[in-house]
């Protein structure tokens, strides 16, 4: 029998467990086993089918929900500390953006007056990140959970994430709002 070895598979498993839908999950992978060995079409394939079963059996925030608790990361060292540290050294929201973009992270920032947008020029998901076929949004609101845990650890406090535009659906870039109350 294949196995749910993969850890796109094991974060999915766990969220699901953390949802309360453990036997959801037991039925879903029975069908779409994942292992660590899959090349890139079995794991696009498997995103397809996990998509699937997400809207065929919870309601948008429940995706959003399940989808977030099973983001990938991030790894604080590579450009959460930083990020952290600049925001530290920071005057304002502008400068941190500025600063933030001069360390050229694969991705860039933007403040406008109220809320930050993190933009990723190119979908870097070790899952489907290999292919330019479209997914549905389900797919993309891992990387509100990714932002969420990222933003948070920098602005020290809980913020809030947006899935604004996805290159998964055929946009340009990846866009995110990130909301920090009170900042």
């Amino acid at each position: 029998m294949p196995k749910n070895d993969h850890p796109q598979a094991l974060r999915f498993l766990a969220s699901m467990e953390k949802h309360g839908q453990q036997e959801a999950v037991s039925q879903f992978c029975e069908g779409n086993p994942l292992s660590k060995s899959a090349n890139g079409n079995k794991k696009f394939q498997w995103a397809k089918s996990l998509c699937a079963f997400l809207e065929n059996h919870y309601d948008d925030e429940s995706v959003k929900a399940i989808r977030m608790d099973c983001a990938c990361g991030p790894k604080y060292g590579y450009g959460g500390s930083k990020l952290k540290a600049v925001y530290e050294k920071s005057r304002d929201p502008y400068d941190f953006v500025e600063k933030a973009n001069a360390l050229d992270l694969g991705f860039s920032l933007e403040y406008d007056g109220t809320d930050y947008c993190l933009i990723y020029p190119k979908c870097y998901c070790s899952c489907v990140g290999g292919t330019d076929e479209p997914l549905p949004r389900t797919w993309c609101y891992c990387t509100l959970g990714y932002s969420r845990r990222m933003f948070g650890y920098i602005f020290g406090k809980e913020v809030r994430t947006e899935l604004i535009s996805s290159i998964r659906q055929g946009d340009a870039v990846c866009r995110i709002r990130i909301n920090v109350p009170d900042a």
